[in-house]
């Protein structure tokens, strides 16, 4: 036994030396201008015209308030880079420019210049000249540190951040772009929350009765696809085993979950009629089925982090509520109630294991026992 587990131990480390030496490495500007990844939860996109474009990323919509008056932001930002112009002055680079301002409200600047690979030109009536083929990119971020209240847990603070993007054909085009009305692009999407989208012949999703420039490369109302951010109505169905007394009790569960999710944390409320099925044998001897059920309702809080989400192990905080509606047989007394806590978790919470006790009339004969569920 000893020598398989050196030998798993020696094939992991071998597999995990092999996968960080595939990885890029991560420059100290990809550490200070880049996002981290699985922050921002929303993002939307504005035609601005002439193939330029603008692009906002959130954390939380909320945040959508500090681009409220984008032509300040602009003008403060063409000040900013009248110190730098010397470094932009070849004209057919594309250029990228990273603006980000951290969470004490530091600026940091970091230019990026891509020179083409080949020369490109324009012949348009005898006259000759270079073109320029590829856009520049401006992009405003920042971090700041939120305080987040519940009614369910200790306030708690985490890190939100925030992406602005200008797609341009030239720099010089930002000059021009206060005329787009991007103040009143910023006010039509938060209004757009309560507003229906669509999907366009494109596969993007537009608002039905509003601004026709505005739309989401993923989802209605800008959720990122894959992140899961937002409210949502689904329906339960697991499959248990558990043990009661001398008894091995397999049951089954349908029911509806309430989901809250803000991309970072997602809490679960659900409500599910779970029979139990018993098997022993009748007074004649026969095998006989009985069915005893509960109606349980069930909290769970899941950490959306990428540790998280490639752990093949890991803890749900939770705890469910069931109350005896149906009763067969002498296995339960009346007025049964079972509750159960924090289950250890498999498969993304797939599968379940939850200990659990069972009692009637306020903790009288109470019954420890385990609870192995599979979600569908």
């Amino acid at each position: 036994m000893k020598k398989i587990i050196s030998l798993l131990m020696l094939v992991m480390s071998i597999t995990g030396t092999a996968i960080a030496q595939q990885e890029p490495g991560v420059t100290n500007a990809d550490k200070i201008f880049n996002i981290p990844a699985g922050y921002l939860k929303r993002s939307f996109t504005a035609d601005l015209g002439k193939g330029n474009k603008m692009q906002i990323e959130l954390t939380d919509l909320e945040d959508l308030d500090r681009f409220k008056n984008i032509d300040s932001l602009l003008r403060i930002f063409l000040q900013d880079m009248a110190a730098l112009k010397d470094s932009l002055t070849d004209e057919l680079s594309a250029k990228r420019i990273d603006y980000f301002t951290d969470e004490l409200g530091r600026k940091k600047i970091h230019i990026r210049l891509s020179k083409p690979d080949g020369a490109s030109f324009l012949l348009q009536q005898g006259n000759l000249s270079a073109l320029k083929l590829e856009q520049d990119t401006v992009i405003f971020s920042g971090s700041y540190v939120y305080k987040v209240t519940s009614t369910l847990l200790k306030p708690f603070t985490e890190m939100r951040y925030y992406r602005l993007s200008f797609f341009v054909n030239q720099l010089s085009d930002l000059n021009s772009l206060s005329s787009a009305g991007l103040n009143e692009k910023i006010n039509s999407i938060q209004k757009s929350q309560k507003s229906r989208w669509v999907k366009g012949s494109d596969d993007t999703w537009h608002l039905k009765n509003g601004d026709q420039s505005i739309y989401s490369n993923h989802q209605p109302r800008g959720y990122v696809s894959g992140t899961g951010a937002g409210d949502y109505l689904t329906s339960l169905t697991t499959v248990s085993i558990q043990n009661y007394k001398n008894y091995f009790v397999p049951s089954v569960s349908l029911g509806i979950g309430l989901g809250y999710n803000n991309g970072k944390v997602k809490r679960e409320l659900g409500l599910l009629w779970e029979p139990n099925f018993f098997f022993a044998k009748n007074a004649q001897g026969s095998l006989q089925t009985y069915r005893n059920d509960f109606l349980t309702f069930t909290y769970k809080r899941f950490p959306l982090k990428k540790e998280y989400d490639v752990q093949s192990f890991s803890f749900i905080n939770g705890f469910s509520f069931g109350y005896l509606i149906r009763r067969k047989g002498e296995f339960f007394e009346k007025n049964t109630m079972r509750i159960g806590v924090q289950a250890a978790s498999l498969l993304k919470g797939k599968i379940n294991l939850e200990p659990v006790l069972y009692f009637n009339n306020f903790f009288k004969g109470v019954t420890p026992g385990l609870r192995l569920t599979v979600n569908f």
